[in-house]
This record gives structure tokens, C-alpha cells and sequence, in this order.
């Protein structure tokens, strides 16, 4: 509002001074002109707003065109205009503005237009349904000046439809919200939506009423959409109708039964409709289905009355009220006033009615309808090995009736040996288990419609006839659980789903334990078993043997301990007991003694029974082991029997008179001493005699010195032969060794010394005792040396050189006589000899040597 006083303001100031100036210029003109005999109206502007103002001046000419002087007196048509000329418009549109000088007028035609717009104004408040109506709104200026608006936002009930002047649809009669919005200017205002122009009378459906009586019609009045309206918009209405009268306001007297034509016209507007006149009573009825046909297909609808004849003899069909009729087939429903019957099921049904107190029954035949679809049914709920089974070709129609009709079947997938084919059905008979899938065709002439229908179905186990249990003939621990795995199966060996069964193990009911054990039985006693399962009259039995388990401990016959002898098998019988406690012959018992002491293996007495061998002689803990059993016994290996028989001397150096020992002792096969029985033993030496001392130690005497000396020792038919050298000594060794004698010999000199000393004084007594002893001395000595003249040449005559036996004796044979000495410890014999008698022998320096075997088995070293 500002702005346009400013704008106001700015257009009188600016006008102002231009009238001035004017009027000033021509003032001397005006001096000089005649009487005014026109005038003339003069604007800077033709049009203008409502919201400016405008400056207009008058002109007075005389009759020759000058200019008069005079007073004009100014008037607009509109608006308002001051004496000086100051036009300030009001409404728009074309103002004429008048100058009047003594009767002469002269005027000015200016066009006003709307100003600044301050608000908006809808102006389409009324429209049509179905008809396009353009939404408009003017632009209000401060003095109420409209001007349509070209850029408003229109919404209709909420729902935005356009800008500007935009077209819209009604759908529907009625008030709608309508919204115009342009910047911040915004009017809503109601749009009222009615019918259109008159087009048609349209009549209700089943207009009815009895013979005798009357009924108001009341037709309505509908536009070209079908929109309805006040009756009264058509004008006065003309009648007609077929049977009965009826008069210009509606009212309706019916005479005979029957439908009879009504029409009504008011101008060129028309209409038409049906009105039913049913007897007045019931005093006969009966049920009746208005239709010719005498059999009644299902899904068709059919209209069914009641055939009433009145107490006055009028004949006509009724509808009574829905609740009064009742069908054994099918459904009914009321529409326009008529009952319509729908029959369902094929086969003959009643319908059966109430009229007026009068019941009546109608017997009718219901077929079925047409095809709407084919399918190919199975006879039986599913397709069982074993079991014959039809496959039917059958339609259905729309209210769901089923028959079998001749199309052809044909098997795509399946078992031809076991399907047959006939015309509108076909026979499985299957075995296996198999996806069937057939096929059909069907030529409808009724609807000429082609119908193929698939049939598809995977074909299922029979009844159980095998039942196959895990475990036949299994040799089971007792610590194992057997899991029996029951297997179903048909007489067609198709595998079944799993089915409950009945147990029992050895003849008593297990079926408890095996359920809650998930089909497993665990055993507890060694031994045959039995196990039966049942179900559905079928029967599957496995026997099997329970055997101990995994050894928990071991037991053996010898707790008390077990004594063997090296190298002499001794058997033990060993147990195993698992975590039930039933004892079993162990057969993987190991033992971790050391294989140097001793081994253990299978006996061949059978299971359970195991040889121990001893090697090494001694006491041992043997510790035994199965599976998770441990099982500790002592043991006490005894050397064997002697297999060599060693005999030593503990001296290395021997002189003749020495006593030294002489150590005998058995070896076994594992090298384990063995005690030699000193009774059962002969020991012989060529050196001297020997007497047993203790256990294996004999004392020998040596009294002959000399080279290759020997001890014989013969023990349980083991010979060992022990060589050593005997150092002669003084006085033959009757006192000890050389030193010993050396020693006696330096006391008896010196004793001599001191004796002569001591005879000195005593000359002729003490000289003859010493003279005695000196010469038994002499004597001694001579015989040693005899000795050993005759020992030589013994040991001369016996030289192998000289024995005929070196005649078959090789070298190479002789070296290995030597190394079999060597091994065994006793000397071999050459060939001639026999091993233990008289003859030669090879000892372990390959010399050849006789020796005499005596009769008590001693031996002697030939001459």
C-alpha cells in the first residue's frame, strides 16, 4: 500500500507543472480568440490502473480553431475527477471523461485496469459430474477491481491439479473443497457438483403389486452419465401403461395378473419400465422353474416362482420372500426382486417352496455343466508298489461336478510292462519306485476346446515285508554298542520309511533299552545272542557272538610269581577282564621286560596261553599289557642247562709245589652261569691232585713241573680242558716255589754258620751229624735230575713227528681243530680218534698231542 501511495504522489507531482507551463504559453492566445464553440479534452495516457491518477485538460476553440478562454466544468463516469482535471479512477474498464463550457461537451475515453492484486476470488463454484470444468480465479486489486489470475496453484480436496486456469473432471455429484494459492494470497471456497441436463426416466426393478390394488411409481430422473435428479427438472409427465390405469402423479391400479409395460415422457425426456401383477391370494401353488428345459444344467442360473391361482380365478407366478424356498442342490439368491436358482450336484433334486401357507415341491434332473477344465485322477490316494491303481480322465465344470469323459491316455515316463492304456482311463500297476508321468487328450465339441491334462506322481514303497537288521553273525566286544540299523523294505525290495519295532534279546522284551539307546544294543555277556525285531507282522532275526572287550586288568596263573629257566619255554595262561568282568584268553598281551632277559609269544597250546623264555638270569618285575590293562608279576629267570663247561685257574704264574685253585662252572645257551654238581663231577690233572674245596672250586696240589701241564673236568658229558705251564723249583718243590726253597736254603746256611760256630768247641761229635745231612742233600739232587732226564725224553718219544697219525693230518685241517678247541674249550679229536677216548687231539695251539682216557675218565698225557 506504500509503494502505490508513492507511486500516486509521484504521478500528480509530475502532472502539476505541465498544466502550469501550458497554460502560461498560450495565454496570449487566448487574449485574442472568439466566443468557445468547441472543446476539446486532452490526456497524456489512454489507459491506465486503478491504482494511478491522471491529469486531463480542456481546450476551448472559437469557430475558426483558436483557442477561448472560458471555465470548464469536469465529470467522469466513473471514479471522480477535480476541477483542475485530476481524474482518480475507481473501478476499470472504459471511463469517459467530460469537460462542459456553457453547454459544450467534450469528452475523453480512458480505460481503467485492475490494479496491484491484493487478494484472490474463485469465481467456477458450480460444474457438472463427468463434465470438464476450467477452474478460474480473479485477482482483486485495493479498490475490488478483478483481473483473472493466470499463475494460482489449484488444489481439489487436497489433491493438486494445475496452474493458472487449469481443467478438471468431476467424477462424482457433490460439494469438493477447491483452494486457489498465489504468492501469499489464498481463497478456498466450495465447488458444488451436480447432474447434468435431463436425459432419461428410469423405472426400479420388480415392481409388483397383487391384483386389485394400487402402488405409487416414482421413476427417476437421470442426466446422460447417469446422475440423478429432481423430477421436478423435466417438467409436467404423460403415462402410459399396457394393463391397469394409472394417473399424471403416479399412482398405479392393477387389474389382470402378469408383467405388464409402464413408459412416462415429459418432453423430449423418456423412459420405460416393467411392472408384475401377481394374483391377489394363494389358493393354489406350485413351485416352477421358469424355463422350458426339462433337465437343468449346474452353474447355470435358473429364475424360479411359485404359479398362483387367486380366489377369484387370476393365474400368474409369485416370488415370495428368499426364506420360502429350499433346493437339495445348488444355491439360491434374490435379485431385482426374482429368486434365482443355481443347481450344484448332478442327479435329481427337489426344490421345494411356501406360498401363502401353500407348500409345493418340483422334482428336477441336474446335469453338469460345461467343461471347464480336464485332469487325470488317481483311483487311490497314492501310486504303492504292488498295488493296481486307475488313472481316470475326468472334467469338471464350474460348479465343481466331476465325470469321466473318452479322452486318450498315454504314458511318457514310467514302466510299460506295468501300465495299460484304455479309452478315458488307464492301469498302473508299479513295482519300483518311479516318477509316472501320463498324459491325455480331449476334443470338447460342446465348447470346441482342446483339453491335455498331465498326470504326475512318484510311486511309494509298498507294505513292509522285509525287515534287514546290522550285526549277523558279528563278533562283538562286550564295550561296544552294535548299532542294529533297521532296514524296511517291500516285497519289491523298495526301501520304507522308518517304522517302530518290537525288540527282544535272547527271548526277553528289550524294545525300552533299544529306543532310548538310539537303536543301539550294548552288550554285557560274552557269549550267542540272539535278536529279534518285529513289526506289522513281520519278523527279522540276527544272531551274533558277544566277546569280552577292551581289557580293563589281566589275571595269570602264576600271581605268586613265575620261575623259569633260561632257554626252556614255560607257559602262562593269561586272562583279560573288560568293564563288565567277564574273563577272556588274552591274545595281544606284550610285555615291556627287555628282550635281552627274556621274550614272550603265543603258545601254542592255544588262546590265552603264552611261553616265556628267559635269557638272562635273574629276578625281573614282568609287566604285561593289553589295551588299557597293565598287569606286574615278579619273575625269576634260572640259568639253563649247561651247554659248555669253562674251568680256570686263577694263577698265572705255577711253580712246582704250588697250591692253586681250580674254578669250574656250566654255561648255558645264553651265556648264564650254571652251577656244577661237585659229586657228579671228575677232575684230573697232570700237575698234581686236586680236592673239591666249595661249590665250583677244586684246590690243586702241584707237585710235577713241566710245559703244557692240564686239568680234565668231565660234568653231565661236558668236557673242559684247562693247559697251564708248572715252573720247576728247588728241592722239587717240596718246600714251595724256587723262593720259598732259596729262602730255607739261605736259614739252613746260615743255621749251619751258626752251628759250626757253636761244633767249633765241640769238634768231633757236631763235624759226623754235619757230614750226614750234607750227604742226604746230595741225594735229593740226584734224583731230581733223574726226573727230569726221563720227562724229556718221554716228551722226546711223544712228539707229533714221530706219530703215525701226521701221515692224515693236513694243515688246513689241523688250523680248524684248532678253532673248534678254541670255541668249545676242549681239544678235538684228530681224525682216527673218537671224541672222549684214547687217541690223539688237537688242542688250541694246533699241537697234536695223545692221551690216555682211563676208565674212570681220567686222562693222562702220553709218554
Amino acid at each position: 500500500m506504500l509503494c502505490m501511495l508513492c507511486i500516486v504522489l509521484f504521478t500528480i507531482h509530475s502532472i502539476h507543472p505541465a498544466v502550469t507551463s501550458s497554460s502560461l504559453e498560450d495565454s496570449e492566445i487566448l487574449a485574442r480568440a472568439g466566443t468557445p464553440v468547441r472543446v476539446e479534452v486532452i490526456a497524456d495516457v489512454a489507459t491506465l490502473s486503478a491504482d494511478e491518477v491522471s491529469m486531463f485538460t480542456a481546450e476551448l476553440y472559437d469557430s475558426v480553431n483558436n483557442l477561448a478562454t472560458g471555465e470548464v466544468v469536469w465529470s467522469c463516469s466513473n471514479g471522480s475527477i477535480s476541477s483542475d482535471g485530476i481524474f482518480y479512477p475507481w473501478s476499470s474498464g472504459l471511463i469517459t471523461i467530460e469537460a462542459t463550457h456553457n453547454g459544450l461537451v467534450g469528452s475523453f475515453n480512458i480505460t481503467v485496469t485492475a490494479g496491484v492484486g491484493q487478494s484472490l476470488e474463485i469465481t467456477s463454484v458450480n460444474a457438472h459430474a463427468l463434465v470438464p470444468v476450467f477452474l478460474t480465479a480473479n485477482l482483486l486489486d485495493a479498490r475490488g477491481n478483478a483481473e483473472l489470475s493466470q499463475n494460482a496453484a489449484w488444489t481439489v480436496d487436497g489433491a493438486y491439479v494445475g496452474t493458472g486456469s487449469p481443467s478438471w473432471t468431476p467424477q462424482d455429484v457433490g460439494n469438493y473443497t477447491v483452494r486457489a494459492r498465489l504468492h501469499q494470497m489464498e481463497h478456498v471456497t466450495i465447488l458444488h457438483v451436480s447432474a447434468g441436463n435431463p436425459y432419461e426416466f428410469t423405472f426400479d426393478e420388480g415392481l409388483q403389486v397383487r391384483s386389485g390394488h394400487s402402488i405409487f411409481i416414482s421413476p427417476h430422473l437421470l442426466d446422460i452419465n447417469g446422475f440423478e435428479m429432481n423430477i421436478t427438472e423435466a417438467g409436467n409427465r404423460i403415462w402410459t401403461v399396457e394393463n391397469g390405469s394409472i394417473i399424471p402423479s403416479g399412482w398405479f391400479s392393477a387389474s389382470h395378473p402378469g408383467y405388464w409395460n409402464i413408459s412416462v415422457s415429459a418432453g423430449n425426456v423418456t423412459g420405460a419400465g416393467k411392472i408384475r401383477v401377481v394374483p391377489a391370494d394363494a389358493a393354489l401353488s406350485q413351485v416352477v422353474v421358469l424355463s422350458d428345459d426339462q433337465v437343468f444344467t449346474a452353474g447355470t442360473s435358473y429364475e424360479i416362482a411359485a404359479m398362483r391361482t387367486d380366489s377369484q380365478g387370476y393365474t400368474g407366478t409369485i416370488t415370495p420372500p428368499l426364506e420360502n424356498f429350499s433346493v437339495t442342490s445348488g444355491g439360491l439368491a434374490s435379485m431385482n426382486d426374482a429368486v434365482y436358482w443355481t443347481p450344484g450336484a448332478m442327479g435329481m433334486h427337489e426344490l421345494r417352496v411356501v406360498d401363502d401357507g401353500v407348500v409345493s415341491t418340483l422334482m428336477v434332473e441336474v446335469v453338469h455343466g460345461n467343461a471347464i477344465d480336464t485332469f487325470l485322477q488317481l483311483s487311490s490316494p497314492t501310486l504303492v508298489a504292488g498295488e493296481q491303481s486307475t488313472v481316470l480322465f475326468t472334467a469338471i465344470d464350474v460348479i465343481g461336478n466331476v465325470w469321466m469323459v473318452n479322452g486318450s491316455v498315454s504314458m511318457v515316463n514310467g514302466n510299460d510292462s506295468q501300465f495299460i492304456a484304455y479309452n478315458g482311463y488307464a492301469t498302473i500297476t508299479p513295482q519300483q519306485i518311479l516318477t509316472w508321468r501320463i498324459e491325455g487328450s480331449w476334443f470338447d465339441f460342446t465348447t470346441d476346446t482342446r483339453f491335455e491334462p498331465v498326470f504326475q506322481m512318484q510311486s511309494s514303497p509298498g507294505r513292509l515285508a522285509f525287515i534287514q537288521l546290522n550285526g549277523e553273525g558279528a563278533v562283538l566286544p562286550s564295550d561296544t554298542a552294535l548299532s542294529l540299523d533297521p532296514l524296511f523294505f517291500d516285497a519289491y525290495s523298495n526301501p520304507l520309511e522308518e517304522i517302530g519295532l518290537n525288540w527282544t534279546v535272547d527271548g526277553l522284551d528289550a524294545t525300552v533299552d533299544i529306543l532310548l539307546s538310539d537303536l543301539q544294543w550294548n552288550p554285557t555277556n560274552v557269549g550267542g545272542h540272539e535278536i529279534r525285531a518285529n513289526a506289522d507282522g513281520v519278523f527279522a532275526t540276527i544272531r551274533l557272538t558277544v566277546v569280552t572287550g577292551d581289557a580293563r586288568n589281566l589275571v595269570t596263573n602264576a600271581e605268586d610269581g613265575l620261575i623259569v629257566q633260561a632257554g626252556v619255554p614255560s607257559e602262562l595262561f593269561i586272562q583279560t577282564i573288560d568293564t563288565h568282568g567277564n574273563l577272556a584268553p588274552s591274545t595281544e598281551v606284550t610285555s615291556t621286560l627287555a628282550s635281552e632277559f627274556g621274550t614272550l609269544q603265543a603258545s601254542s597250546s592255544g588262546n590265552g596261553y603264552w611261553d616265556f623264555i628267559g635269557q638272562t638270569a635273574g629276578m625281573y618285575t614282568l609287566e604285561l599289557i593289553q589295551d588299557d590293562a597293565t598287569h606286574s608279576i615278579s619273575l625269576t629267570v634260572e640259568p639253563g642247562e649247561a651247554v659248555r663247561l669253562i674251568s680256570s685257574i686263577e694263577d698265572q704264574s705255577i711253580a712246582q709245589g704250588d697250591t692253586v685253585l681250580l674254578r669250574v662252572q656250566g654255561i648255558d645257551m645264553f651265556d648264564n652261569i650254571v652251577a656244577v654238581d661237585a659229586k657228579n663231577t671228575t677232575v684230573s690233572c697232570t700237575s698234581g691232585s686236586t680236592e673239591h674245596v666249595t661249590s665250583d672250586t677244586w684246590e690243586l696240589d702241584v707237585s710235577a713241573a713241566g710245559n703244557d701241564r692240564s686239568c680234565n673236568v668231565l660234568w653231565n658229558g661236558l668236557i673242559s680242558q684247562n693247559y697251564f705251564d708248572v715252573e720247576a723249583v728247588l728241592l722239587g718243590g717240596a718246600v714251595g716255589s724256587t723262593n720259598t726253597a732259596m729262602g730255607l736254603g739261605i736259614f739252613l746256611l746260615t743255621l749251619i754258620l751258626v752251628t759250626l760256630v757253636v761244633l767249633v768247641r765241640r769238634a768231633n761229635q757236631q763235624q759226623e751229624e754235619w757230614v750226614d745231612d750234607a750227604f742226604e742233600d746230595d741225594e735229593y739232587e740226584d734224583e731230581y735230575e733223574d726226573e727230569t732226564t726221563v720227562e724229556s725224553s718221554s716228551e722226546a718219544s711223544s712228539s707229533p713227528e714221530d706219530a703215525t697219525a701226521d701221515g692224515i693230518l693236513t694243515d688246513e685241517l689241523r688250523a680248524s681243530l684248532a678253532l673248534q678247541a678254541a670255541d668249545v674249550g676242549v681239544m678235538q679229536a684228530a681224525p682216527g680218534t673218537e671224541q672222549g677216548s684214547s687217541g690223539w687231539y688237537v688242542d688250541v695251539s694246533s699241537e697234536v698231542q695223545y692221551w690216555n682216557v682211563g676208565a674212570d675218565g681220567s686222562w693222562t698225557r702220553g709218554e
